[in-house]
């Protein structure tokens, strides 16, 4: 091998290696940052508040889709134990408001242990879609199939987000492993469409359920908790696997 040919296979083998390095990305353009001081805490509440807004539309950049209205392909709620058996799968889904109507209202958070808790109020939530449902309420039977409304009113929602640290190119980055959800609407509304079959008996459950609401989607919002935790712990790792942890949480 000719010094001319070495000289060009290492050039080449150093290119390469160039390529292979993934470049560290910055927040979206007009993201708050927080520095972490005494401050932090209070300081992200206004900086989230502000990068949830910008967001609405959603960010090719990041590969974050538009989220008013968010569009979720499939919601699949169990619900178990007496008095509610149920199944229900909600396909096609908009979910409105949710981004527009929120505010959080306070951080706690414990970065050594990549620990981010945060309590937030969504004025609206408003779920629209096709649903398949079936099992028991209260001893009576209900089924169906249609078109499907489910709005939660002043809903007080807890984050917790826990995170596990990891590295690329010597760089840290932070993903979150677990998304966790809890839900306290004062009031849920819910309207499904063609429950038996039967105009009649499906205005009559509908009716059931929306005055006795409360009972219900106490038996449901676990399952749709675990549900919207899947969707915003991806949604939130678009951003926290590629910027780095000192580029989100100033030093």
């Amino acid at each position: 091998m000719s010094k001319y040919s070495l000289l060009l296979l290492l050039l080449i083998a150093a290119i390469a290696q160039e390529l292979t390095v993934t470049t560290a990305q910055d927040l979206p353009e007009g993201f708050p940052k927080c520095k972490r001081d005494a401050n932090f805490d209070k300081c992200l509440v206004d900086a989230v508040n502000h990068a949830i807004q910008l967001l609405k539309s959603g960010n090719k950049e990041f590969g974050i889709p538009p989220l008013e209205p968010l569009s979720v392909k499939k919601l699949v709620i169990d619900a178990g134990t007496a008095p509610i058996n149920l199944r229900q799968a909600l396909k096609n889904v908009k979910v409105h408001d949710m981004i527009s109507t929120s505010k959080i209202q306070r951080y706690r958070t414990d970065l050594d242990k990549h620990l981010i808790i945060c309590d937030s109020r969504t004025d609206r939530i408003e779920m629209i879609g096709d649903y398949e449902m079936s099992g028991r309420i209260l001893l009576l039977p209900i089924t169906g199939h249609g078109k499907a409304n489910v709005t939660l009113i002043n809903t007080k929602i807890e984050h917790r987000l826990i995170g596990e640290p990891f590295e690329k190119d010597g760089v840290k980055y932070m993903r979150l492993k677990e998304y966790r959800v809890a839900f306290d609407p004062k009031r849920v509304y819910m309207n499904f469409e063609n429950l038996f079959n039967d105009k009649t008996l499906s205005d009559g459950m509908n009716r059931f359920l929306n005055e006795n609401w409360e009972t219900v989607f106490n038996e449901l919002k676990v399952g749709y908790a675990k549900s919207f935790g899947v969707i915003f712990r991806e949604l939130s790792n678009k951003l926290f696997e590629k910027v780095p942890f000192d580029n989100i949480f100033l030093r």
